[in-house]
């Protein structure tokens, strides 16, 4: 684990026992961040204590024994999760399951990734793919995040029974979205989030309802509810993944990428026999985009911008491949993505 994180985890209201002389200019403000009283003004971070705030957040959201109800609002569609996360030993264990509509179960253990679907008595199993959910962040994807969002932090807000920071993520072009943040003050845990497109639309949001911190959470309550039963359920093992992340792996690139976007991994499948699918992911350090290239024939493509629910959706067809690159951001960042597309 990485120093700063390590002194940065000693911030939060719950552990402000840390010595005051370890504590530089920038993260005395940090404390303040999550535990000041209220301002007449949102305050702007500087890009040093916004990377700071939000690298915490990434490390609550890892490290943290926790368990709890959200709801995820995607346009008109809603959806209640209970997810439960043990990081207190040497794996990351997170069980999480869908409450309304067809029963689902998702666990995970570091990367691996175990999807249960009781209905079709099916489990699908993931490796290699970092996927991680609410409330979680990733170090890796925050680490650009002073460059191209000004963060500001304003008054506390009560959720799911907790007091909770609120920071708002502001976007410095028209190539990504505002996000907003809850950040809970005791923890550092994250425990609201909304997005905004720049015409104030809300494309998403999720929040706790109900959240339990502590270390009663035990590695036993990560385990699946269908992990006995499911020893005679099928496992799909059709798609195999071949996850690239370095540069010289890669098959794919884009050649003029939209300013502070990056990309993060390359995956490839091979799906049933009937070809290959390869997916590119690019992140500005927050907002991510997603490119599938695929092999398959499909004589129903249909090119250009469009619209899928909140994401905006480019497709074109590539030296035979098609294309369709995908994300929570403006239509015109997926556009440049996938007119610069390029085989190596």
């Amino acid at each position: 684990m990485p120093s700063m994180v390590a002194q940065v985890s000693n911030i939060v209201c719950g552990a402000m026992t840390v010595r005051s002389t370890s504590l530089t200019a920038g993260l005395m403000l940090l404390a303040s961040v999550f535990c000041g009283s209220a301002l007449s003004q949102p305050q702007k971070l500087s890009q040093h204590d916004a990377a700071t705030a939000l690298n915490q957040v990434a490390y609550a959201g890892r490290s943290l024994n926790f368990t709890g109800v959200f709801v995820l609002q995607k346009g008109d569609h809603f959806e209640t999760c209970r997810i439960t996360h043990h990081g207190g030993g040497s794996q990351e264990l997170e069980k999480i399951e869908r409450l309304n509509g067809d029963p689902l179960e998702i666990t995970r253990t570091d990367d691996r990734i175990l999807v249960y679907l009781p209905g079709d008595k099916l489990v699908k199993s993931k490796f290699g793919v970092e996927e991680r959910s609410f409330p979680s962040l990733t170090e890796d994807q925050l680490a650009t995040v002073g460059q191209n969002y000004d963060v500001y932090v304003g008054n506390v807000d009560r959720i799911a029974g907790r007091f909770a920071t609120h920071i708002t993520l502001l976007p410095r072009d028209k190539l990504r979205y505002r996000h907003e943040l809850w950040i809970d003050q005791k923890t550092g845990l994250q425990i609201k989030a909304q997005m905004y497109t720049d015409r104030n639309e809300l494309v998403e949001q999720i929040m706790f309802t109900e959240i339990s911190i502590g270390d009663h959470i035990t590695v036993d309550m990560t385990r699946s509810t269908y992990e006995d039963e499911a020893m005679a359920w099928r496992m799909d093992r059709r798609a195999r993944s071949q996850l690239r992340t370095a540069a010289s792996e890669r098959l794919w690139a884009v050649s003029e990428p939209p300013p502070g976007f990056k990309q993060i991994m390359e995956l490839q499948k091979e799906v049933g026999g009937a070809g290959s699918r390869i997916q590119l992911v690019f992140s500005d350090g927050f907002a991510a985009v997603s490119v599938f290239i695929d092999s398959r024939r499909n004589n129903g493509f249909r090119t250009g911008l469009g619209k899928e629910g909140s994401l905006n959706v480019y497709r074109r067809v590539l030296d035979d491949q098609f294309v369709t690159v995908l994300g929570d951001v403006p239509a015109n960042t997926v556009k440049q993505i996938g007119d610069s597309l390029v085989r190596y």
